[in-house]
């Protein structure tokens, strides 16, 4: 919990602008809380501070002691939706402000504290959007990890299978499955960021098959599976007589994914024009078919990956900035093969395995010099070319024991 709460910090500091975060998690109410985590990040340090706290440790509520951060109880509170927060101090430097977002959500009580780097500068509204969506964000870790609030805190029911399964070894890919585990049960927009190939699609089925919307429809589409003139009737639907060729109503991909999941692929070959459509979606949950005035309510869980650098394209004017915010409340990073070559050999056995089941014979076996290969070789597209090599190989050398001998 702990590592994934410091990356959840560091988050916040970028997002927020802030020079040092904390969280805290509480049960028990106001007299005598339990505190089960306590965690500190210093973006200047780039490392997490010694804990001051220890999990299940019984505390007083009060200032902490030495971490920079004082009690802000007392002040009138900014409020945003169902959270507060709390205009602070002038905290240990006369250059920086101090925030503390306060949020009482399952039972649980989420203090976030921010040491902001311009100090008196308003806490603008887009910054309380990013906060409020970090202590939701916070909540959905705590239920994805499989823990209820109340005294005890109890396991939660055993969770569903990955489907399609991720097949490695490394300790990235490991970090990969808890963090999915992790994300999906919140509704919150996922950032899927990875190269061509890594296996992002598979990581948008996992976040729609771990979460409380896998009985319903997950929609898998690309911003470059239509031409750009034809993607906005196939986003957002249009109705008859729209435009010339729309000879009957037809619903859009966002709202045919209702109650479910939309994963969009390649979010970063958007054109402009259809970014501020989307931004619009995504505040106001909302679609309008092209041709009608009407915008009918949209319940879905929004997923996007890229294989580009979004924040390159915020900079040079190619990706909108506050649709940018509003995609990568959670990021997911899916590393590339040749930075996990210990997951190759596993994964080949796989796909090998997967060719010989459709043909109804024994699995090859990979001769020591085709392992060796596998391993050595750099693999630029990813899982995908490994895939394909594997099936060339079963199709020409199926019928051996064992394949590269």
């Amino acid at each position: 919990m702990r590592r994934i709460a410091k990356a959840f910090l560091h988050l916040a500091c970028d997002l927020c602008g802030a020079e040092r975060s904390r969280i805290r998690i509480l049960a028990g109410g106001n007299e005598r809380a339990v505190c089960l985590l306590d965690e500190r990040f210093s973006r200047s340090a780039e490392t997490r501070l010694a804990p001051a706290g220890r999990q299940l440790e019984l505390l007083e509520p009060g200032p902490a002691e030495g971490t920079g951060f004082e009690s802000a109880r007392g002040r009138a509170p900014c409020v945003f939706g169902e959270a507060s927060i709390d205009r602070g101090f002038a905290g240990s430097s006369a250059n920086r402000g101090e925030w503390s977002l306060r949020r009482n959500a399952g039972g649980l009580d989420f203090e976030l504290d921010l040491s902001l780097d311009d100090g008196g500068a308003p806490f603008a509204n887009e910054r309380m959007v990013r906060a409020a969506s970090l202590i939701d964000l916070f909540e959905s870790v705590l239920e994805g990890r499989g823990f209820t609030a109340g005294p005890p805190l109890r396991p939660a029911p055993r969770l569903v299978e990955f489907d399609p399964p991720f097949v490695g070894r490394s300790a990235a890919m490991a970090e990969l499955r808890r963090d999915i585990r992790s994300v999906a049960p919140s509704g919150l927009s996922v950032l899927i960021e990875g190269e061509s190939g890594t296996g992002k699609e598979v990581v948008a089925k996992n976040l729609h098959r771990l979460s409380p919307r896998r009985a319903r429809p997950l929609v898998v589409t690309s911003a470059l599976e239509a031409p750009h003139s034809l993607l906005q009737s196939e986003l957002f639907g249009h109705v008859e007589g729209a435009f010339t060729g729309a000879s009957r109503d037809r619903i859009g991909l966002i709202e045919s994914a209702n109650g479910g999941t939309f994963f969009l692929d390649e979010i970063g070959e958007l054109p402009l024009a259809l970014q501020a459509a989307l931004l619009r979606v995504l505040q106001e949950r909302e679609v309008r078919r092209i041709g009608e005035s009407r915008r009918r309510r949209v319940d879905a869980r929004f997923v996007f990956a890229t294989n580009r650098d979004l924040e390159e394209l915020v900079r040079k004017g190619r990706f909108r900035r506050d649709l940018y915010f509003r995609i990568a409340v959670m990021r997911l990073r899916v590393p590339p093969l040749r930075a996990r070559r210990e997951d190759v050999v596993p994964l080949a056995a796989h796909f090998l395995g997967c060719c010989a089941a459709q043909a109804g014979v024994e699995t090859p076996a990979l001769a020591a010099s085709a392992v060796r290969r596998l391993v050595e070789y750099d693999w630029p597209g990813n899982v995908r070319e490994l895939k394909n090599e594997m099936e060339r190989a079963f199709a020409l050398h199926g019928a051996e024991r064992a394949i590269g001998s």
